[in-house]
């Protein structure tokens, strides 16, 4: 048993980019899972796993390509503006001899023309290594996704039916889907909601012409998935980013993103926790925190589903138990009639009796 465990632990510490891809892959299944079975309803499971899959790729690859370009552009006006301020800066009587005598304009210069070369990740064959080491991540992960959705179901049936007592099976049962349907209907809820702040925050930064707004909006809808006010703490780049033009207009974002943390806290946050369950700020936060620190962005969510799915189990194996049978009543002890003195009321046994 020693030498299987430290086998098993040399594996799990070798692999750990392929247990995370695997993780990925089934918690993705398992969100797109109600929706490939809706559509699988009209047309066959492969055409809709085909379908949910290309609308993914096709959602994210917008995204992406929102992220890309607002970088690019606003990468090359930073390339254009900021050597002219930088001499604007050196022929001024108040801070010239000091910028003169630091280079500003020679440094700044040097500064933005390498700037692409450090968002790229290094040199040209660095970022076309990285890229490829995503890129099989990516397939790796999008693959898995697909025979989860494809093979899911039978994978589960046949885990059930190694219970062999038919009524431990059809316990297990009922507690897997009730804990599977509530957890991942609150991580969906979730990301619902993180997609729709990121949207809002996108569309504000675009009415407020803030520099780069699908990165901002991008980086709202991840700030969103931390309860109470994480659009807030996210949205306050938005606000900087517009009061450094016009101060009526950073105050107006800020009551809209007020308006909509409110609103998303008192109507559809509690909505969402009563039809689901209710985790909480600090497990969120503290999963949150935990995941970041052992793998990244995807290790954070991750580790607010697995909370999510215990809390759930918990809650479920509560509801589950049995009461205490309530104690029953000690009989009452049965009285003897009593014996009459005079002949006439004495029954025949007593008379018959020496």
């Amino acid at each position: 048993m020693l030498g299987a465990t430290l086998a098993l632990l040399a594996v799990v510490a070798a692999a750990q980019r392929v247990i995370g891809w695997i993780l990925v892959a089934a918690t993705l299944a398992g969100l797109l899972h109600p929706l490939v079975s809706l559509l699988a309803r009209k047309i066959p499971r492969a055409l809709a796993t085909a379908v949910v899959m290309l609308t993914l790729v096709g959602g994210l690859g917008a995204v992406g390509y929102g992220l890309v370009d607002d970088v690019q552009r606003e990468t090359r006006r930073l390339q254009e503006a900021g050597p002219e301020r930088a001499r604007e800066i050196e022929s001024s009587e108040r801070f010239g001899d000091v910028a003169r005598d630091l280079r500003l304009s020679e440094r700044t210069d040097r500064f933005l023309r390498g700037l692409p070369q450090r968002l790229r990740g290094g040199t040209t064959a660095e970022a076309l290594q990285a890229a490829a080491t995503r890129g099989v991540a990516f397939l790796a992960t999008g693959v898995l996704t697909i025979f989860f959705l494809q093979h899911g179901p039978r994978l589960a049936r046949s885990a059930r039916n190694q219970l062999r007592d038919p009524v431990r099976r059809a316990r297990a049962e009922a507690l897997a889907v009730a804990v599977y349907r509530r957890a991942f209907g609150y991580a969906t809820s979730s990301l619902v909601m993180s997609l729709a702040a990121g949207l809002a925050a996108y569309l504000a930064a675009r009415l407020a012409d803030v520099p780069g707004p699908a990165a901002l909006g991008v980086w709202v809808g991840l700030w969103d998935l931390v309860p109470l006010a994480g659009a807030l703490i996210g949205a306050l780049p938005i606000v900087v980013f517009a009061a450094a033009s016009s101060g009526e207009r950073s105050v107006t974002l800020i009551v809209v993103f007020v308006a909509y943390q409110a609103v998303e806290n008192l109507l559809v946050q509690r909505s969402v926790e009563r039809s689901t369950v209710r985790v909480g700020p600090f497990v969120t936060l503290a999963a949150g925190l935990v995941g970041l620190e052992l793998s990244g962005v995807a290790g954070a969510l991750l580790a607010v589903l697995a909370a999510t799915i215990a809390i759930t189990l918990a809650d479920e194996l509560a509801k589950r138990e049995p009461a205490a049978p309530e104690p029953e009543p000690k009989p009452e002890p049965e009285t003897q009639p009593a014996i009459s003195s005079t002949p006439a009321e004495r029954p025949e046994s007593a008379e018959r009796s020496p």
